[in-house]
């Protein structure tokens, strides 16, 4: 665990998967409870190595929402195109650093498999928010469809490294947390910061969730890399 501990510590530079109630359920999805996954950690030491895991997913993750959200907010407002690639970077790297996570525990083999659609992914995401800048409904649906084609490929990798999380329970969740932020993109642009806001919020909540049954899925697949001194 010393040499992923410390991968998961150096790449958490952070500020940053739905409503199906199987998906929401079994991943800790549900922004309205707190889970058996989550308790499941919470309750061991807080210096042990789950606790560490943990905190570290959810750190990464909830980067992941953060920094989409700031490129979303500049691409909506119009902002130049330095200060949105400046803020597309930090949320690439934030990819990259998610994959290199997978693969300190998973190996390269797992962490190149992700690495690829989890980036595309993002492109996709960021793609659909100039859509509904530009207010094009075909380029929406254009981006969307890409966009699940690659959470498909994300869910089936974490699946191959985490067989107890199904790959269908993977997507359904993957697909919910971009639906969020999807319609916290939507509700931006129309002024309706209120309901965006707490559209936000709901993602950054989620995300914690996902976290939570993540960490509870890599320590059962990994027990001799996590278990106690």
């Amino acid at each position: 665990m010393k040499n992923s501990s410390k991968v998961f510590v150096v790449i958490a530079i952070i500020a940053a998967l739905g409503v199906g109630t199987l998906a929401g359920t079994q991943l800790g999805m549900k922004h309205q409870e707190s889970t058996p996954q989550a308790n499941s950690t919470s309750m061991v030491s807080a210096d042990s190595a789950p606790a560490k895991l943990r905190v570290d997913l959810n750190n990464l993750l909830r980067e992941h929402v953060t920094s989409s959200l700031v490129v979303t907010r500049n691409i909506v407002d119009g902002a130049s195109q330095q200060k949105i690639e400046g803020a597309k970077a930090a949320q690439t790297a934030n990819a990259v650093a998610i994959a290199t996570a997978v693969g300190s525990i998973y190996g390269k083999d797992a962490q190149d498999a992700i690495t690829t659609p989890f980036v595309e992914h993002i492109v996709q995401s960021n793609n659909y928010a100039q859509a509904v800048k530009d207010g094009n409904m075909a380029a929406q649906e254009s981006s969307l469809a890409a966009l699940r084609v690659e959470l498909r490929k994300v869910a089936n990798v974490f699946n191959s490294v985490i067989p107890s999380l199904s790959s269908d329970t993977l997507y359904d969740a993957l697909s919910t947390h971009e639906d969020l932020l999807n319609q916290a993109a939507v509700e931006y642009q129309k002024g309706n910061f209120e309901k965006a806001y707490a559209l936000e919020n709901q993602a950054l909540v989620q995300i914690s969730g996902g976290a939570d049954a993540l960490t509870t899925g890599i320590i059962a697949s990994k027990p001799d890399m996590f278990k106690s001194n």
